[in-house]
């Protein structure tokens, strides 16, 4: 059954130069668990530069995430410890080649929703851009 969520997400950034970056955004979105893996989906707010109508769809399982977007970007990213996953990234201005390296992929979900937890360096065309953590919530906006 697919459920109407809250899904938070915090993010910061370490660049190499030294200076770091925070983001935290809420929307709403559906949530929903097929196959031994939860689902979760959600429209970018028109108030991320560059990401007007984009959706963005999660693969959630216990040690690996799917990042996939689709719109005016596209792009598919998988995070797993220890494995280097690169992938094209497309937007309106150009493709470029994009690299994660997890250092931690936790996820702790039921059925209502729950966290995602990744650490992972950022690579752009394989030079080392950023150390990223990101916090994903999912709650249940009405739970039963």
């Amino acid at each position: 059954m697919k459920r109407k969520v809250t899904i938070q997400i915090l993010g910061t950034q370490k660049y190499s130069e030294g200076q770091d970056e925070r983001q935290e955004l809420s929307v709403p979105g559906t949530y929903y668990e097929k196959n031994n893996a939860f689902y979760a989906v959600y429209k970018e707010p028109e108030s991320v530069s560059g990401f007007e109508g984009v959706t963005t769809f999660l693969t959630l399982k216990k040690d690996r995430v799917a990042l996939n977007r689709k719109g005016a970007v596209d792009l598919a990213q998988e995070f797993q410890v220890g494995v280097r996953s690169s992938s094209k990234y497309v937007t309106r201005y150009g493709k470029m080649w994009l690299s994660v390296l997890p250092q931690r992929v936790e996820c702790d979900l039921t059925a209502q929703g729950g966290r995602i937890s990744l650490e992972y360096d950022l690579f752009v065309d394989d030079n080392f851009v950023s150390h990223n953590l990101l916090w994903v919530t999912i709650k249940e906006d009405n739970p039963q």
